[in-house]
């Protein structure tokens, strides 16, 4: 028996004398390091594809419910339907006009699995007061007629508050609530803030300065949608393949406030993407933008084009097609694919 237990403590102290030493240990922890750092980058690599994946995903459902509604009214939906601010001028206002201040993509609901939430909405009235009294600001000139109905009261602000999947790229990690009221928001003091939206449809920057003007528009310059806009299929005559109907963007921006999915408040005219793909930098004029060096994600200003994923941006093209365009395409491109009917001779890259 003794010898026994004297057997048992020699492999004992055997083992001990053969465990790591303080160098060996930090050597494998070391290499265990030096394995993450390798693996972490292809690990953020796949999860973006995903991402990138889900992405293009929403922009064709985004796309399928354009053709779909087309199939239905033989008409697109309008970009958005009369808005109650402009930048430089009341022209055009139609008579007897009531500020409904609605995003088309409302009117896309049926279509995107979301008939509940379209039949709770309220389309007598209006999606927002922006441009209104209390919801204006120095540069707006306000609609000279009066708002439809009340946004709350009416039920569509709790409709344009709801997050839905479909409007959200999974790579922007940024607040998508826009401010309680203002000229960027619902109802001010009402507790409701619109949802963002990563994809908008394809719009002119310049429709800002005038009410109710896309079809007093050049046909040449004009894209797909705007306020109170009323594209066909045939109306898109540089054909449907080369042009951009749906355009992805970010849910930051130095200057203003990117769109909302229910609403258009103040600077919301669709997305332009002949201003350029992921323009992050900042003038240095402009002392109101903090800070004023480049913030990824974080485009100059409304109404660009851009994304988190790398290197561009997706759109979905007239014929429902959904492609990623490089940040580096040149801008005469860019605005020959954002115009519907400008006979350009060219082919999305």
């Amino acid at each position: 028996m003794a010898r026994h237990v004297k057997s048992g403590f020699n492999i004992v102290r055997l083992l001990i004398k053969r465990g790591f030493t303080l160098v060996e240990l930090l050597v494998v922890i070391a290499i265990i390091g030096i394995l993450i750092a390798l693996l972490l980058p292809a690990v953020q690599a796949a999860r973006e594809a995903a991402r990138r994946s889900q992405c293009t995903n929403n922009m064709k459902q985004l796309g399928l419910a354009l053709h779909n509604y087309h199939d239905t009214h033989n008409v697109f939906p309008p970009g958005g339907l009369e808005y109650g601010w402009s930048a430089a001028s009341t022209n055009y206002e139609p008579a007897g006009k009531l500020i409904k201040n609605l995003n088309g993509l409302v009117l896309l609901l049926p279509f995107l699995e979301q008939t509940p939430l379209y039949d709770r909405y309220d389309f007598r009235q209006a999606a927002s007061h922006a441009g209104t009294s209390g919801q204006t600001q120095s540069n707006i000139i306000s609609s000279a007629y009066p708002v439809a109905g009340d946004a709350v009261t009416s039920g569509n602000a709790a409709v344009i508050s709801t997050p839905i999947a479909v409007f959200h790229c999974p790579s922007d990690p940024n607040d998508n609530r826009l401010p309680d009221g203002s000229c960027y928001g619902i109802k001010t003091s009402s507790g409701f803030r619109a949802i963002m939206t990563s994809y908008d449809l394809s719009g002119w920057t310049s429709d800002i300065n005038y009410y109710h003007d896309w079809d007093k528009l050049s046909v040449t310059g004009r894209r797909m949608f705007g306020e109170n806009s009323n594209t066909k299929m045939a109306s898109v005559l540089d054909g449907t393949s080369n042009t951009v109907a749906v355009v992805e963007t970010t849910h930051r921006c130095a200057n203003g406030y990117p769109p909302a999915w229910g609403m258009r408040g103040w600077v919301m005219t669709g997305i332009d993407i002949a201003q350029g793909i992921n323009v992050e930098d900042i003038p240095p004029t402009w002392t109101w933008v903090n800070p004023l060096t480049p913030v990824k994600g974080r485009l100059r200003t409304w109404g660009m084009a851009g994304s988190l994923h790398p290197g561009g941006c997706n759109v979905c093209l007239a014929d429902g097609s959904v492609r990623f365009i490089s940040e580096t395409t040149d801008r005469i491109i860019l605005t020959a694919i954002a115009t519907m009917a400008g006979s350009e001779v060219v082919e999305v890259p």
